[in-house]
């Protein structure tokens, strides 16, 4: 047996103050946002933006429904939205906030975890990840790898032609 260890780094901000410009412009849009998810069961709204390479901002929100498993989280939302609209361009971050607050900014579910790592890999450049949770501290990671070091990779099971 060989024991393996897996390390992440990421940055932890205490307020806005510190970041750099550029992501409390994207903050500060996706709390704006907030007010149109559309979480009447959870009451958890939650909203993200895509920074595509070109400079254009998509927002995203979460939309419950009644049928449970027909809703979709904040991230996707704005990350299918941005890559239908812009399809030839790279995500280079997404933010994720809500507004219920925290001690540590709360992180995507699993399934959207994987719907970024999947644009990642498709587009061979990290997307940086912010996350902040009402007055909790800001994370921000270098890649979405860092939140799943594991990622499934569906490129392995495309067929070769």
């Amino acid at each position: 047996m060989k024991q393996q260890t897996i390390e992440i780094q990421f940055k932890e901000y205490d307020n806005l103050k510190n970041l750099i410009e550029d992501d409390v412009k994207l903050l500060l849009l996706a709390e704006k946002n907030l007010k149109n998810a559309y979480a009447p069961y959870s009451d958890f709204q939650v909203s993200s933006v895509c920074e595509m390479e070109n400079g254009e901002m998509v927002v995203g929100t979460n939309q419950e429904n009644a049928a449970y498993p027909s809703g979709l989280c904040a991230e996707r939302v704005a990350i299918f939205s941005a890559k239908s609209q812009y399809p030839d361009q790279k995500v280079n971050k997404i933010v994720i906030t809500t507004a219920v607050s925290n001690d540590t900014p709360f992180s995507p579910c699993g399934g959207c975890r994987q719907v970024l790592m999947e644009y990642e890999q498709s587009q061979n450049q990290p997307i940086e990840v912010i996350l902040k949770s009402g007055d909790s501290k800001i994370w921000k990671f270098k890649s979405v790898a860092d939140l799943l070091p594991f990622a499934f990779n569906g490129g392995t099971i495309l067929k070769k032609g």
